[in-house]
C-alpha cells in the first residue's frame, strides 16, 4: 500500500511539473512570433509606393494603417507591456533574456516546480492509500464477519444433530423402560424362537422327518450345519459325534439324532466353561469388569442392565465412561446410571481413555464401590489402534488397582453370526477375554453362534440378551440353552 501511494505521488508530481512546461514553451513560442513579424508601420516609403503603383488607379483603395499600439496599452497581457514590471515572468523569461537561456533553464523551473508541488501530491497519495486501506480492512471485517456466523450456523447444525441423535437414543431407553413395565421378561424359548423356526435347527428338523437314518441323511446334515453359522469347528464336532453314532449303529430314529447333537453341544459348551478365568479382588476393592465390544452391538445398553442386576443385588457401584470418542456413550451410560441409581465417572469428551479410567477405577476406591464397570471404545481409526488402546486401557487399570480388572467381557451380536465370532477372535488377541455377553437372540435366526464361539474360542458365555428390557439380560445357562435350542420340533 505504501509503494502504491509514493508511486501515485510521483505520477502527479511529474503532471505538474509538464504542465509548467508546456506553460512556459506558449509563451516563449508567442514572444518569438512578435520578434519575427515587426508591424507595418516600420516598412519604408518606398515599399508603401511600390505596392500602391501595383493597384490600378480607378481601384485604388486606401485603407488606415493600423496604429501602432502605444506602450503600455491595454490590449497587451499584463506581463508583456512595455515598461511595466516583469518581475511576474520567470527570471529566465524576462525581457532582454537571451531565449536559448530560458529554454535551457526550463527542467531546472520544472524540477523546482516538481519539488514544490510533490508535497501536496504526496499527500494526496497517503489519503487516498489510507482510504484504500480503509476499504480493505472494512472488506476484510465484513468477511471475517460472514465466516464466523457461517461457523456458528454450522455449529448450531451440528449441535441439533447431537442433540436429535441423543434424543432418539433416550427415546429408545424410555421405549424400553415402557415395555418392561407392560410385562414379565421373556422366556429363553421365546428368545430362540427364531433359530429353531428359521435357522439351521428348523432345516434339520426338515432333514429327519420321514426318511431313514443312513448316510445319505448323514451327508444332508453335513450341508445343513457347514452353511450354518455355527463356525467349521463346531460343525466338525456335531458331524462326528452323529457319524460315531451311526456307525455304531445306534441311530435307530429321529430322536436319537436329536439327542446326539444335544449331548456334544453341551460337551462344546461346558469345555468352554472351563476355561474360565476371571479371578478375585482383595478384601476392601472393588470387582473390576472391563467390557469390550463395537459400536451397535449393545455394548453400553448391556453395561447399564448388568449395573441394574448388581445394584439390585445390593452393591455400590461405579460405572467408568471410558469411550471418550463418542459423546453420546458417555451420555447413554449417565441415563443408565441415574435409571438404575448408580454412580457415573466420565472424563471431558476427546480426553485419553486410559487417563479417565485410571482416576475412575482409582477413585472407586475412596468411594467404596463394591463393583466397577469399564465401558471402552469401540471403533477407532483404525482396527490397529483400537487393540492397542484397549491394550493401554487394560494395563492402567492394573496400576490403579493390582490385579484388576477382574473380569474381561466381550458384548457380540448374535445377528451378525459368523461375524460375530471373526470380532471375538480379534479382541481376544488384545486383550484376555474372560466371558462373552451374546446380544439380541431373540432378533435373530443365527442363535447356533453361542456355539461357534465357545467351540472357536473356548470362551465361556456368561450372559445373554433375549429382549429390550432390563430384565431380559440374563446370566446363562448352558443346559438350559441346549434343551431349548435342540427340542425336537414336536416337542
Amino acid at each position: 500500500m505504501g509503494d502504491q501511494g509514493n508511486n501515485l505521488a510521483i505520477i502527479i508530481a511529474i503532471a505538474a511539473a509538464a504542465a509548467v512546461l508546456v506553460a512556459l514553451l506558449i509563451v516563449l513560442a508567442r514572444r518569438r512570433k512578435g520578434k519575427a513579424a515587426p508591424p507595418e508601420t516600420s516598412r519604408g516609403p518606398a515599399v508603401v509606393s511600390e505596392e500602391r503603383s501595383r493597384v490600378p488607379a480607378s481601384k485604388e483603395v486606401f485603407a488606415p494603417i493600423p496604429p501602432t499600439p502605444a506602450a503600455g496599452g491595454d490590449d497587451l497581457p499584463d506581463e508583456l507591456r512595455e515598461g511595466d514590471d516583469d518581475d511576474a515572468l520567470p527570471f529566465e523569461l524576462r525581457e532582454g533574456d537571451d531565449d536559448d537561456d530560458a529554454i535551457a533553464a526550463a527542467p531546472a523551473v520544472v524540477e523546482d516546480k516538481a519539488r514544490e508541488t510533490a508535497p501536496a501530491a504526496a499527500d494526496a497519495a497517503k489519503q487516498q492509500a489510507a482510504a484504500d486501506a480503509a476499504k480493505q480492512q472494512a472488506a476484510a471485517d465484513a468477511a471475517k464477519q460472514q465466516a464466523a456466523a457461517d461457523a456458528a450456523k454450522k455449529q448450531a447444525a451440528t449441535k441439533a444433530a447431537a442433540d436429535a441423535k441423543q434424543q432418539a437414543e433416550a427415546d429408545s431407553v424410555a421405549r424400553a423402560e415402557a415395555e418392561e413395565d407392560e410385562g414379565a421378561p421373556k422366556s429363553l424359548r421365546d428368545g430362540l424362537g427364531r433359530t429353531r423356526k428359521e435357522g439351521f435347527i428348523a432345516r434339520l428338523g426338515g432333514l429327519f422327518a420321514g426318511k431313514a437314518i443312513d448316510q445319505d441323511l448323514i451327508d444332508a446334515i453335513e450341508e445343513v450345519l457347514f452353511t450354518a453359522d455355527i463356525g467349521v469347528r463346531t460343525a466338525d464336532r456335531l458331524l462326528d459325534s452323529v457319524r460315531e453314532s451311526l456307525s455304531k449303529k445306534e441311530l435307530k430314529n429321529e430322536a436319537k439324532v436329536w439327542s446326539v447333537l444335544h449331548d456334544e453341544a453341551s460337551r462344546i459348551l461346558a469345555d468352554a466353561a472351563a476355561n474360565a478365568s476371571a479371578s478375585t479382588p482383595k478384601p476392601g476393592e472393588p470387582y473390576v469388569t472391563m467390557v469390550l465390544g463395537v459400536n451397535g452391538s449393545g455394548k453400553t445398553t448391556s453395561i447399564g442392565k448388568l449395573a441394574h442386576q448388581l445394584v439390585g443385588q445390593g452393591n455400590k457401584v461405579t460405572l467408568i465412561a471410558g469411550d471418550t470418542f463418542r459423546a453420546a456413550a458417555a451420555e447413554q451410560l449417565e441415563h443408565w446410571g441415574r435409571r438404575v441409581n448408580a454412580e457415573v465417572f466420565r472424563g471431558k469428551e476427546g480426553a485419553d481413555p486410559a487417563s479417565v479410567v485410571f482416576d475412575g477405577v482409582r477413585g472407586s476406591v475412596e468411594r467404596g464401590a463394591d463393583h466397577v464397570l469399564v465401558d471402552t471404545a469401540g471403533r477407532l481409526h483404525t482396527q490397529v489402534n483400537l487393540m492397542e488402546e484397549l491394550k493401554k486401557v487394560r494395563r492402567v487399570m492394573g496400576n490403579a488397582i493390582p490385579g484388576a480388572p477382574h473380569r474381561v467381557l466381550m458384548v457380540l451380536d448374535a445377528t451378525t453370526g459368523q461375524n460375530a465370532i471373526n470380532q471375538a477372535k480379534l479382541f481376544k488377541e488384545a486383550t484376555d477375554v474372560t466371558g462373552i455377553i451374546l446380544t439380541k437372540l431373540d432378533g435373530t435366526a443365527k442363535g447356533g453362534v453361542v456355539l461357534g464361539v465357545c467351540a472357536e474360542l473356548g470362551i465361556p458365555i456368561d450372559y445373554i440378551g433375549i429382549g429390550e428390557r432390563v430384565a431380559d439380560l440374563r446370566g446363562f445357562d448352558s443346559s438350559e440353552f441346549v434343551d431349548e435350542l435342540f427340542r425336537p420340533p414336536t416337542a
